[in-house]
């Protein structure tokens, strides 16, 4: 109780003293406003409020060097708040020193990321110094962070005293996107070689529709990615990954618990998002009484579901123990497929060939099949693995009474390198991110960001 009493009077001492300075600047008397405020910083040497303010006064009367070490004091005793960082910024570029400048933001950002101010303005003190490459990676923090936010969609959500730099921004991403793009791999080129990145460059510049990259197979029509001089089959051999034997020997446990849940009778999620105005039937049909393509989703869009696996410790414990293809809102994705009876899963295409799709069968009934078009039916088989390319246009269903379960997971493609895996990476990170900003609700055309 007393020590409750005392942290009260304290912050109420503090807040006196800070109303007292406020009350005299406001009158003019600044000197005696900077007393109270020093007085406060010795008694509360924490407190940021006291030495921002103080700071500003400082900055009044173009004392900047006490400005400066006044906001350095409040850097280091409070690093986590970033506006200091901000101000701090500020005052070395009005100085004449923007390579601090640039220091203090990287080592802020590096602790608060979120801080989208902050990228903002990293972004336009590496393009005075010239660096365009840099300052096109802190713009592209900026705005998807402030758009995942809510942020900087349009004017409405737009501070005014920000809203000439947020349009600059997205006018030079927008410019500038293939230097951002080839940019966000460029460290892996310098320390693999070019030679190592060659393949991803063409992916690449076929992505930016610098040449024509349709795949020659009409039957292959990725929707996102192509990533070319891979092997073009709809089929693959599964244990082409070095993993898949553990999983094929985890059969018994994971159909177990495949059955547990389905003899729960627990409600499942659609594995499709059907949103309104969305067609079923362009993408489920079916004789069943109630076609459904349902799942017990492990990972979803690189989401872990931690309840889920702790449902079914067993398959968890597998997954955890294998190479996941890991993308930021993009992969992994590993669930429990359930078809119900009578389901038609009707034909489509997946959206890159960097990342084939294995299934492990667990309850399969009779008239079930995955089905590549014009490239044959496969029947599945408990606990026999099949690895194809789902860019490849494809098919399923379950024609039996029964319901169809599977292990369904995506996973890197067995032909790409290490290096080549992070540089996919990033760079579906990257453009992802992008493309995520400008689908942003209420953005016009002046804020969105580009494609």
């Amino acid at each position: 109780m007393s020590t409750a009493i005392s942290e009260t009077q304290s912050n109420d001492g503090l807040a006196r003293l800070l109303q007292e300075s406020e009350d005299c600047r406001l009158r003019g008397r600044t000197t005696e406003a900077e007393r109270l405020l020093g007085k406060a910083l010795t008694q509360w040497p924490d407190s940021l409020e006291a030495a921002m303010r103080l700071a500003q006064l400082a900055l009044d009367r173009q004392d900047f060097g006490r400005a400066i070490e006044l906001l350095q004091e409040a850097c280091q005793r409070n690093p986590d708040e970033p506006q200091a960082a901000l101000d701090l910024a500020v005052v070395h570029l009005n100085t004449g020193n923007p390579q601090a400048a640039v220091a203090v933001l990287e080592a802020s950002l590096a602790r608060t990321p979120e801080f989208c101010n902050g990228w903002l303005l990293l972004g336009q003190v590496r393009e005075a110094l010239g660096d365009e490459l840099g300052a096109l990676t802190a713009w592209y923090q900026a705005i998807t962070r402030a758009r995942r936010a809510g942020w900087w969609t349009d004017e409405s959500t737009t501070p005014p005293q920000l809203l000439d730099a947020v349009l600059h921004a997205v006018d030079r991403l927008r410019r500038g996107r293939r230097q951002l793009f080839f940019g966000c791999y460029d460290d892996l080129r310098q320390t693999y070689g070019a030679s190592e990145l060659r393949r991803v460059d063409r992916a690449l510049t076929g992505h930016l529709r610098e040449w024509d990259s349709t795949p020659s197979d009409p039957r292959q029509r990725p929707k996102f990615l192509f990533f070319p001089d891979l092997p073009s089959s709809p089929y693959h051999d599964p244990f082409l990954q070095p993993w898949a034997p553990q999983l094929r020997a985890a059969f018994p446990d994971m159909r177990q618990e495949a059955l547990d849940l389905i003899r729960q009778e627990c409600a499942l999620p659609n594995f499709i998002d059907f949103k309104p105005g969305d067609r079923v039937e362009n993408v489920l049909t079916g004789e069943g009484p109630q076609p459904a393509w349902e799942a017990f989703f492990f990972y979803r869009h690189g989401k872990r579901f931690d309840e889920n696996h702790a449902r079914c410790p067993k398959t968890s414990a597998v997954l955890e123990s294998i190479e996941l293809c890991r993308i930021a809102d993009q992969a992994p994705e590993v669930c429990f497929s359930v078809l119900r009876p009578g389901t038609h899963i009707m034909p489509h295409h997946g959206v890159t060939n960097t990342r084939l799709v294995m299934h492990l069968p667990l309850i399969v009934p009779p008239d079930c099949a995955l089905n590549l078009v014009d490239a044959g039916e496969h029947h599945w088989k408990e606990g026999e693995l099949v690895m194809f390319d789902d860019t490849f246009k494809h098919e399923a269903w379950n024609r039996s009474t029964s319901t169809r379960i599977i292990l369904l997971m995506d996973c890197w493609s067995p032909y790409l390198t290490p290096v080549e895996k992070q540089a996919v990476k990033r760079l579906v990170e990257t453009i992802s991110g992008l493309q995520q900003a400008d689908r942003m609700p209420n953005a016009d055309d002046r804020m969105a960001a580009p494609q």
